[in-house]
């Protein structure tokens, strides 16, 4: 079977729904997606060395899931041939296109959320590879985002609930080039419109994962070029998934001095975006100035 580059990626953010994406576009009979998501091939395996932590990690992942699979009946032997290509082969960009050589009858695609935080040149790799890509991003807003971040992975960081670790850790680790970069949507699309058209991209947000999950999947399933019908929406398209730090119709609730620091850092960013999109944006930037406000 002849390799074939996928069809699109979605690319985060981090937090803002992207395995509810992953679970629900995968019900679609026209849409293939490997059976790990976030390959991590642009950000950290395409250079990186072949036996790497996030190689270690992944290889994990898949062993317990082979082992489910083989205790409840549900074991997939396209599957298992697919963990065989992923892991026991040099990686190369023909060994990622390679990847998706089961989907070639399908619209193919991946869904790696630090892909939003790619620079300039490695999308432009990435353009190079597969000039046609169609690009899905979406946004929640910054503050929700990056604490529901905090919520997942700072108590295995520290090994301790968060209400119980230091505040200066948790502020610091906020302030962190890497954890404020999942939230710079602003540099993210300035890197990616660097090297892509806008009609590539499709533009969603997490609270119409929450109030409308089912408009958000028709939107994409059309601009995707699939079949944009009701009735390949799973029934369950409303659970959330991957529930940690995440919250459906209302907001978690977060410290006023973390609220403050988020709306502090991420305030400047979303005067930016709110002139880029509508209507979420402008809410969260609204939500900043209020936070900021309140503290002085």
């Amino acid at each position: 079977m002849n390799n074939k580059l996928p069809s699109f990626i979605c690319i985060g953010a981090q937090r803002a729904g992207s395995t509810w994406l992953y679970e629900n576009l995968k019900a679609h009979p026209g849409i293939w997606l490997p059976p790990l998501k976030e390959l991590h091939y642009f950000d950290e395996l395409r250079m990186g060395p072949f036996f790497s932590k996030r190689y270690k990690g992944l290889l994990q992942r898949r062993l317990r899931a082979n082992k489910a699979g083989l205790r409840t009946g549900q074991w997939s032997a396209a599957d298992f041939l697919w963990d065989l290509k992923f892991f026991g082969h040099p990686r190369s960009d023909h060994w990622y296109s390679s990847l998706f050589s089961q989907g070639q009858t399908f619209v193919a695609g991946e869904v790696t959320p630090a892909y939003s935080t790619l620079s300039a040149e490695a999308v432009a790799d990435i353009k190079r590879i597969n000039p046609a890509l169609k690009i899905i991003f979406i946004m929640r807003d910054p503050i929700d985002r990056s604490w529901s971040q905090a919520r997942k992975d700072l108590p295995r960081v520290f090994n301790k609930a968060i209400d119980q670790i230091p505040e200066k850790e948790v502020t610091t680790w906020f302030n962190r080039h890497w954890c404020a970069l999942r939230s710079d949507y602003v540099s993210t699309l300035s890197h990616w419109f660097a090297h892509f058209p806008r009609h590539q991209f499709f533009f969603g947000f997490f609270e119409e994962i929450a109030q409308s999950p089912e408009n958000l999947l028709i939107r994409i399933y059309a601009f995707l070029e699939v079949e944009n019908s009701k009735k390949y929406i799973p029934s369950n398209a409303r659970k959330t998934i991957n529930a940690i730090g995440q919250t459906k119709g209302a907001r978690a609730f977060i410290s006023p001095q973390y609220e403050y620091e988020l709306a502090r850092i991420h305030e400047p960013k979303l005067a930016q975006l709110k002139q880029m999109f509508e209507p979420y944006p402008e809410r969260w930037y609204q939500r900043c100035i209020d936070v900021l406000n309140q503290q002085r």
